[in-house]
């Protein structure tokens, strides 16, 4: 993925699970704090870990020594640690956006925020360019995104043919409210 895209995802709100760790028995537990789910902490290995330390927040990776390694320094964990967890999007989602032309991508991601959205606050994505391998691609992608307070969900219709591409979202939430992005055309370089 390009990196203003990349860029504009990380930056998204609520991108990171926040809780605490314990060491329950031997093994290192994560509680998240949103949900109250408990998950192995080895379910989080090699993924952008945060901890809070002297009211500051430490960003590094989680190693499978259960060490948090940054540039310089290896954190040792300890119980009651407060941590937050990057988020992952499912690859369907990610191909998705990836496949989106950039001025698509932003009307997408500007639009979600407007409502109150983030894109890490998806449930479910079906991208059905995945499933067509034919040059003329045409149908509908659906995205729904839960923010706890509402649900949205999103209908991008697109038609791609060698000559031209054609984009239409479509957000509509639980309480009847409704945006359509107007038609994007991109024709095609020669």
């Amino acid at each position: 993925m390009k990196p203003e895209k990349l860029r504009i995802i990380d930056n998204q709100q609520r991108s990171y699970c926040e809780g605490i760790i314990e060491k329950i028995n031997g093994d290192w537990v994560f509680f998240d704090e949103e949900n109250d789910d408990a998950f192995p902490l080895e379910d989080f290995f090699f993924r952008e870990f945060q901890f809070k330390h002297l009211n500051q927040w430490h960003t590094g990776i989680l190693t499978e020594e259960f060490k948090i390694q940054s540039k310089h320094t290896q954190y040792v964990l300890q119980d009651y640690m407060q941590v937050r967890i990057r988020k992952t999007l499912p690859y369907s989602c990610i191909s998705w956006l990836e496949e989106l032309q950039n001025d698509v991508f932003y009307q997408f991601i500007s639009t979600l925020n407007e409502l109150e959205f983030s894109i890490f606050d998806l449930l479910y994505c079906h991208n059905i360019s995945s499933f067509k391998l034919s040059p003329k691609k045409q149908g509908v992608n659906f995205l729904t995104f839960d923010n706890s307070t509402c649900i949205c969900v999103v209908h991008h219709h697109f038609d791609y043919d060698e000559k031209k591409r054609k984009d239409r979202l479509e957000f509509t939430l639980n309480t009847g409210k409704r945006i359509v992005v107007q038609d994007f055309y991109w024709p095609k370089k020669a």
